[in-house]
Formats: structure tokens, sequence, C-alpha cells
């Protein structure tokens, strides 16, 4: 009898030490990282487990909560509520959610516990999905004759991936007129490439930029811009008359009158200081009974007649003006 009370008793401390024991829960992970764009639908992307199932008579159920599965957007993230098992209802996209914070729940059919809350993190890996993206591109500006390597503008596009697939590279695909005038560094530098631009030959050059994300990889993804390069005028052109003479005539005992226009022509940018003339009596004037001074609507040299004139004492001779 003595036996069979040790027996018993023996028993009974072994179920104590085993109601002492903690009870198990825990994520299994997918065992590869999750991937936007890809389809899961048929395998499980995780898995809640609590060894607490079937202890007490009672049978575990597990949930999940938070944005993607309980909160908007809802049910991108299922759990079989008998197995644990996680499953996906549809592909990710990295550019929409990033990252999902879902916390994994454990409860016994009476809606109690069974085991502390779990939080699940599951990052989604980038795929390369996203062409660069231009934005509106302003006209860019450099002056004529510019020497090479001379910035003109930065031109920046963006990539909604990540990490290499979010690199562009830049290369002109074309420039029009087809002069070479300009090139591009990888990172998006515009710059003079020949010393001979020349407004008076080319105002504007278009000129197409692509942008390739990969850090320009062949295989990346591209997109092209268009780009409108003005070219500055400078004070390259000297004016020049439109006759190598003029002759003109005044009546005697007057002044203050108009005698003549000099029309000057200057290859430089109309209406600006460039192509302004400026006209000077050099000779022939000595007496002062003229001036001359610049129209600059017409761009013309005018000469007046600021003193009576007689005849007698003015016998008709040249009167030399040059203009710069």
């Amino acid at each position: 009898m003595a036996r069979v009370s040790l027996l018993i008793l023996n028993f009974l401390l072994c179920s104590a030490a085993a109601a002492l024991v903690r009870h198990k829960r825990e994520w299994i992970p997918p065992r590869k990282p999750l991937v936007e764009n890809k389809d899961y639908k048929n395998e499980p992307v995780g898995k809640i487990y609590s060894d607490a199932e079937g202890l007490m008579g009672k049978k575990v159920l597990y949930y999940l909560e938070g944005k993607g599965a309980s909160q908007y957007p809802f049910r991108v993230f299922v759990v079989d509520h008998d197995t644990g098992d996680i499953r996906l209802t549809r592909t990710l996209d990295r550019e929409e959610i990033s990252v999902y914070n879902l916390t994994g729940v454990a409860r016994y059919t009476d809606g109690t516990l069974a085991e502390d809350n779990i939080l699940l993190r599951y990052n989604v890996l980038d795929e390369n999905d996203n062409p660069p993206v231009f934005g509106v591109i302003k006209p860019g500006a450099v002056d004529e004759l510019s020497p090479p390597g001379t910035p003109v503008m930065t031109i920046t596009a963006t990539d909604a991936d990540e990490g290499i697939n979010a690199q562009i590279a830049y290369s002109i695909v074309s420039q029009t007129p087809a002069d070479d005038m300009f090139y591009i560094t990888s990172s998006g530098e515009l710059r003079v490439k020949k010393p001979n631009l020349d407004r008076e030959k080319v105002e504007k050059y278009i000129v197409v930029v692509k942008g390739q994300d990969m850090n320009g990889d062949p295989s990346g993804n591209s997109a092209t811009t268009t780009v409108t390069i003005n070219i500055g005028d400078v004070n390259d052109n000297p004016p020049t008359l439109e006759k190598p003479y003029y002759e003109g005539s005044i009546v005697e005992n007057t002044y203050g009158v108009e005698v003549m226009r000099l029309k000057a022509q200057d290859l430089d940018l109309v209406n600006t200081p460039n192509w302004e003339a400026d006209f000077e009596i050099v000779n022939g004037n000595e007496a002062g009974y003229f001036t001359i001074k610049n129209d600059p609507v017409t761009n013309e040299g005018i000469i007046m007649l600021v003193k009576v004139l007689l005849l007698a004492d003015y016998p008709p001779e040249w009167i030399h003006v040059k203009t710069n």
C-alpha cells in the first residue's frame, strides 16, 4: 500500500511542475523575404504558433490585426484561424506600403487570450518596376563662345524604387542642330563641349536627355526629356555702316536742324547694349558746327547742325565719322 501512495504522489508532483511551464508562442517567418509584384497566393508567408493548443481542453484560434489585415488596406494578409498559416491575398506594392507591422493574436474559443500578442514585421523588397520620371524642366541658357566645360544646367529625374533601382545615370540621345556642342555627366550636369557656340548662327539648341535607372545599366528602366538651351549674346560683332560714304545738304544761316542719318548694322542681339552703336566725329568738324548722337530705336547716328553756318566760311568738305 505504501508503494501505491508513493506512485500517486510522484504523479501529482509531475503534474504540478508541468503546470508551471510557460506556453510557447512564436512567429515562423517566411523562408524568403517578400518581394513586391510576386504572387504568393499559393504558399504561406509565415505562421503563428502556440503550444497552448489543447491544454486544458481548449482550442486556440489565430488572428491578425493592423494595417493590411484588420485595417485598411483590409485583408492583404490573412491567417488561417485553425493552423496559424499566414497568406497573401494579392501582390504587394512597395511604393504603396514598404513595411507591414502586424500583430499576431492567439485566443481561445471563449475569446480569452491564450498568449501575449506578437509583433509580425514584413519588409517588402523592391523590384525595379518604376521608370525614372522627369518633371517640368525650364530652358537652360549659356553665352556664346563659352569655353568647354562651362555648366549650362543640371537635369534631374526621380524614381519611386529604392537602392540601385533608383540610381539614375544620364546621357544625351540627340542634339538639334547636330553640332555636338554639349555633353552631360552621369549625374545630370549639362555642360559645353565645344568653344564655338555662335548665337548669330544658332540661337537655341534642342537636346534630348535620357535617364536610366540601375545607374545606367542597359537592363534598367529609362525615360527621356527634351531640353531647350538658349544661347546668350556677347558683344562679338563690330558695327558697320550701310554705306561707305553719305552726302547731305544744309541751308546757310540755319542751325538746330538734322543734316542726315547714318544707319549702323550690328549682328549682335537687337535692342541690347551689344547692338547699340556709338558714333563719333573724328575730323572735319574742327569749328564745331556739327554734333552726332545715337537714335537707340533705329540704331542710327543723327548728324545735327548746331551753329549757323555761312557757305563762305565753310566750303563743302568731308566729315569723317566712326562707329563702335
